[in-house]
């Protein structure tokens, strides 16, 4: 057995005496002692290592969550994932073909003298390890740029304070003193200068650790980790159930079309819409190629530019709800983006008669609910928030985009706000009572697809958009979707409510007549405003 050295004793007394220095200072060197211990168990400083084992993965499988294992630690796998805790469902676990290559790469890269055996790329000298805590950690690379493991008595720090001075440095205190101001003033400053050497030390620790593991991994290019739909580097990986691994806009794009994998054509679910991020994967792009990321999610969210994006389907009223049934794939991912955008809007419009994609009219929706079907399909409850004007129109991976000013009511006189409010109260009037003749039944499916009629708002005459029972009238009138495109086009609360006036009285005589009907026309006038005339 050997018998400890004069120089470990020395070290042995260094690190009793660190219990005697500035809790900081203590603080830094739990620091360095972590990082080290990391280093050693090689636990956090490698990609691609199994849940369960901890290895480097073999024949790696990825679960629903996102988490990836070896195919032989399935068994050791309970049913519920170690990392996230989440049900590990029973299914027909496939390799994960993109990981498996990239370990077979960094294998092959790394073999030490032809075995199979992959090399140690941290290692710490093993006299000191345990009594130092900070001794002979290093990496060394030769000239065929692969990791050595030979044991080498250089230190990667360049530290100017050798062993035996830190040493003189921390028993200041077993020295008597007559001076007590004077030493301590000393000890501050000694303490400060070991503190400062600490903080160096881990800077250079951290950065040769990173370096260690890149230099390791430098065999794997961006080109490996690129997306098989939109060749780029992935962004948010998900890997399918059949081991194929792709952006999660890519795949959600193509399952919106088929429920099969792009590649292999092996039938999928609704629910691998909702796979979680394969996290070694998105680990290892976001450490080897950090700068490569920025470009997700794969052109996604039309919110970055000045162009919103353009629901085609009907049209919608400021202040009013407006339930939609999504299924076409374009307004599916649309609608995706809507969610993950911040401000979860988007334009509604109807279709133009006359041959154009779209009105030039509409109103911006707010998505208060979304609801997903087994079968990709998306029920929406959305809300109309103000009007728009379409200035420019243009088109982005299927569906319509606009450039849209909002539209607000021109803001009445002092003069004619009295007779603006006489007419205001002489509508609403003649509207509840058409509203109460109404029969139940149809009372109540209008209620329940777009709520009751609001009441009147204290500041009606002050909003951009006039009062809201107006614009909830608007969609249970027998009007086309060209007269209510003029009602959403107009800035006039005076002209809105002389037209719906006479709409309701229009309603009125037909709900008196014999079956026998006139025949009703309709006019606008110049600026756009609808009005009914018998």
């Amino acid at each position: 057995m050997d018998h400890p050295t004069k120089k470990d004793n020395t070290m042995m007394d260094c690190g009793r005496q660190l219990k005697k220095i500035p809790e900081s200072t203590k603080k830094r060197v739990n620091s360095v002692q972590t990082t080290i211990l990391s280093a050693i168990s090689n636990k956090e400083l490698n990609l691609f290592l199994c849940i369960v084992c901890g290895n480097i993965l073999r024949q790696p499988v990825t679960v629903k969550c996102g988490h990836t294992l070896c195919m032989s630690c399935l068994d050791k796998m309970p049913e519920k994932c170690r990392k996230c805790s989440q049900d590990v469902e029973e299914e027909q676990f496939r390799v994960n073909v993109l990981v498996q290559g990239l370990i077979e790469k960094w294998t092959e890269r790394n073999k030490l003298n032809n075995t199979d055996t992959p090399v140690v790329i941290l290692v710490l000298h093993p006299r000191y390890v345990l009594r130092s805590g900070c001794a002979g950690f290093q990496y060394t690379v030769d000239i065929s740029r692969k990791i050595s493991t030979k044991w080498k008595k250089s230190q990667i720090f360049d530290l100017n304070h050798p062993k035996r001075q830190i040493y003189r440095k921390l028993s200041y205190r077993r020295k008597p003193t007559k001076h007590p101001a004077k030493t301590r003033k000393e000890n501050q400053r000694n303490s400060d200068s070991f503190g400062k050497m600490l903080d160096n030390m881990l800077i250079e620790l951290e950065m040769t650790v990173e370096k260690a593991l890149r230099d390791s991994w430098e065999c794997i290019s961006e080109e490996d980790l690129e997306c098989l739909l939109c060749r780029r580097c992935l962004a948010d990986p998900v890997t399918t159930p059949c081991g194929h691994t792709f952006c999660r806009d890519c795949l959600t794009r193509v399952l919106d079309h088929r429920l099969t994998c792009p590649l292999c054509v092996s039938k999928l679910s609704v629910g691998d819409y909702f796979r979680g991020t394969t996290a070694v994967l998105d680990q290892a792009t976001q450490f080897l190629f950090p700068k490569k990321r920025p470009h997700q999610q794969c052109g996604s969210d039309e919110h970055s530019s000045d162009n919103v994006s353009v629901f085609v389907c009907t049209n919608a009223f400021p202040g009013v709800a407006c339930p939609l049934y999504v299924n076409e794939p374009r307004y599916r991912l649309l609608v995706r983006r809507c969610l993950e955008s911040r401000s979860k809007t988007f334009a509604m419009t109807s279709l133009d008669p006359s041959g154009a994609k779209l009105m030039q009219y509409g109103t911006i929706l707010e998505v208060k609910d979304a609801i997903s079907l087994q079968d990709g399909r998306i029920i929406l409850s959305t809300q109309g928030i103000r009007r728009f004007k379409v200035i420019s129109r243009d088109e982005k991976d299927g569906y319509d985009t606009a450039k849209v000013e909002h539209i607000y009511d021109i803001t009445p006189t002092p003069e004619r706000i009295s007779g603006l409010v006489s007419l205001h109260r002489k509508v609403y009037t003649r509207a509840v009572r058409w509203i109460h003749l109404l029969s139940p039944a149809a009372l109540s499916e209008v209620e329940r697809l777009i709520g009751k009629m609001p009441q009147i708002e204290t500041d009606w005459l002050t909003l951009p958009d006039g009062p809201s029972w107006t614009w909830w009238l608007i969609p249970i009138l027998p009007l086309s979707a060209q007269l209510q495109v003029g009602f959403l086009s107009s800035t006039s609360l005076e002209k809105r409510l002389r037209a719906i006036d006479k709409m309701l009285e229009h309603m009125k005589v037909r709900m008196q007549a014999e079956p026998r009907k006139d025949s009703v026309t309709y006019t606008a006038n110049d600026d756009g405003m609808v009005f009914c005339s018998e």
